[in-house]
């Protein structure tokens, strides 16, 4: 997390936060309107927050969900009439806010908005309008960037859904080298996964037979993407007409243009020869493609068990801390504090700890940032252009790394409150660490609290996934084990990740640093078998099975001794996989 994301920059969402947040204020100091203005530049900031790339109908959804939920927070505690009332408010919303995680993406991004801005509403109020007026104000901000997405319609379209698949035949040019396979291979994966979030998410949503043929792309891929992992493994060069049909695949998904034919050429190895069969036999399915052919994923139903109620419980304690503590402290504006806990709190976002520190060292820079700018500059008019720059890098920041996004958004909010006279960027600061405090006060007091399978667990289970798909590969079985092969490879990605998140929390660092290299064996593992499977009978099966054998010994040792060193485990998950791949080439 302490790395930024390099992604290309969406500059609908750049135009759309720099309109919507910079139009209200150019409006305010035109007509006098202040408060007015700041109220809907805030509701902007809310859409903005909410806006990510992908595809155009799940970007809307996700927008007006956003605007729904955050308009309904925001109405909670602008109606408070009192601190009191408003420490209620904030704690009641906070509990759904939680719950909603486990419905989905979309919901999960609602329910945070609807929080955040509830307890931004019970610190950032009109003093002279009512309560009403200032929910309308706030729903006209969100609108207007919900009104500039849309706008984007014809430089978006299928867009991200077309980027997302054509590079996973990027991936696949990369991993045939030259260059570090492994790494490449890694990159594959994660290109799969995306293709297949994005096509899955929208499809579930909005149909279109532009998405159809992809989704038809993406499902036939997979001979390609297996050939293409056995010929990295085994070592072997396809030949510059292979590697020129998969660069000509790529470009014609990103533009829509129909690939030409692709005969498969005369190869010695049977390896090269899948490899060009799959890229024919995709290259005709796309062609001949005309009618939607792939149904919608169906949704999983969302379930709310004990871990959900404990993170609930978690963000009740803090947030309930977070108020005491600005009213016990008689702080001006203390709502930063609730602000900060909703925000480093937000689940389904990674490391808490890392988020922390990230929130804190972001929200300094932000406060040097605009004291800077309010320093030089007497402020009205000549704010505006930084506050239409700052509210244009919000999207990327983003996107990016989160301590870059706290920043920019404590800047841009500092100067929005100075068109008020609320300019108090030492209160502010000393607000954010105390909420970061609390925090990590808490969350080390409730370390023991387990947001899912053990470590040990987690890696046991990856390796009963990899002794599933090997005994499968290795017995021939064609059915459903290119099915299985997606599983895996998504099981050992979602273990990469979760260890990822763990190398920044201090209670699990060692414990995630000790397990690391043990996921890049399996996943050496899975290519192997892969390549087995694809060679089709080359493999000694009764080798095979012993290497299956000793792999669910390890998996029952893994779950039955909890002193079982990760180093032992991936001595012997490395002996299996050079056994396994010298069977191959034997």
């Amino acid at each position: 997390m302490l790395r930024p994301i390099n992604i290309p920059t969406d500059w609908t969402r750049v135009a759309a936060a720099a309109a919507g947040v910079g139009v209200p204020q150019v409006l305010g100091l035109l007509t006098g309107a202040v408060d007015e203005a700041v109220l809907a530049s805030v509701g902007a900031l809310c859409a903005s927050f909410s806006d990510v790339t992908g595809s155009y109908r799940f970007r809307l959804r996700r927008l007006l969900i956003a605007a729904a939920l955050g308009a309904i927070g925001f109405a909670a505690g602008a109606a408070a009439p009192d601190p009191l009332w408003a420490v209620v408010a904030v704690l009641a919303v906070s509990v759904p806010s939680v719950l909603s995680s486990r419905l989905g993406e979309l919901w999960a991004s609602g329910g945070a908005h609807m929080l955040t801005f509830c307890v931004v509403a019970t610190g950032q109020r009109s003093q002279v309008l009512p309560v009403p007026e200032q929910v309308g104000w706030f729903l006209a901000g969100e609108l207007l960037v919900v009104a500039l997405a849309a706008a984007t319609w014809p430089l978006r379209g299928t867009a991200p859904a077309r980027d997302a698949v054509a590079d996973v035949f990027t991936a696949i040019l990369a991993m045939l080298g030259p260059g570090d396979t492994a790494s490449a291979r890694q990159r594959l994966t994660r290109s799969l996964n995306t293709a297949h979030d994005v096509l899955i998410g929208g499809a579930s949503m909005s149909r279109s037979r532009v998405r159809d043929r992809l989704y038809l792309v993406h499902l036939r891929a997979t001979p390609v993407v297996e050939a293409a992992v056995s010929v990295a493994h085994a070592g072997l060069t396809p030949s510059t007409r292979t590697r020129a049909a998969l660069a000509e695949l790529a470009r014609c998904i990103r533009t829509g243009d129909t690939p030409p034919r692709f005969a498969p050429g005369e190869h010695e190895s049977g390896l090269l020869a899948a490899l060009d069969e799959g890229i024919a036999d995709l290259v005709d399915a796309l062609r001949e493609a005309k009618r939607p052919s792939a149904p919608g994923a169906q949704r999983q139903r969302p379930s709310i068990g004990a871990t959900t109620w404990l993170l609930a419980l978690r963000m009740l304690l803090c947030l309930a801390l977070a108020e005491v503590f600005g009213l016990v402290a008689g702080l001006d504006q203390g709502y930063w504090i609730a602000l900060t806990v909703a925000l480093v709190l937000r689940p389904n976002s990674g490391s808490v700890f890392a988020r922390t520190v990230l929130r804190a060292l972001g929200t300094i820079l932000g406060v040097l940032v605009a004291w800077a700018l309010l320093a030089l500059l007497p402020g009205g008019w000549l704010l505006v252009p930084f506050i239409v720059v700052l509210a244009a890098k919000l999207p990327v920041a983003l996107s990016r790394h989160y301590g870059l996004f706290s920043a920019v958004v404590t800047a841009l909010v500092l100067l929005q409150m100075s068109q008020q006279q609320q300019f108090y960027p030492a209160a502010r600061l000393l607000d954010t660490l105390i909420g970061c405090a609390i925090v990590l006060v808490v969350g080390f007091a409730l370390r023991g609290m387990r947001t899912g399978p053990s470590l040990r667990d987690g890696v046991a289970d990856a390796v009963e996934s990899v002794a599933d798909y090997v005994s499968r590969s290795l017995a021939g079985a064609e059915h459903g084990r290119s099915a299985l092969r997606r599983r895996t490879y998504r099981q050992l990605a979602d273990l990469r990740s979760r260890l990822q998140q763990l190398l920044m929390n201090p209670s699990h660092h060692g414990e995630a640093e000790a397990w690391w290299p043990t996921i890049a064996v399996l996943e050496r593992v899975v290519d192997a078998a892969t390549e087995q499977a694809v060679r089709a009978g080359e493999a000694d099966l009764q080798q095979a099975q012993l290497l299956v054998s000793e792999m669910r010994t390890l998996n029952r040792r893994l779950r039955a001794d909890p002193e079982v060193a990760p180093q032992a485990l991936r001595a012997d998950l490395d002996a299996i996989h050079q056994h396994l791949a010298t069977a191959g080439r034997g």
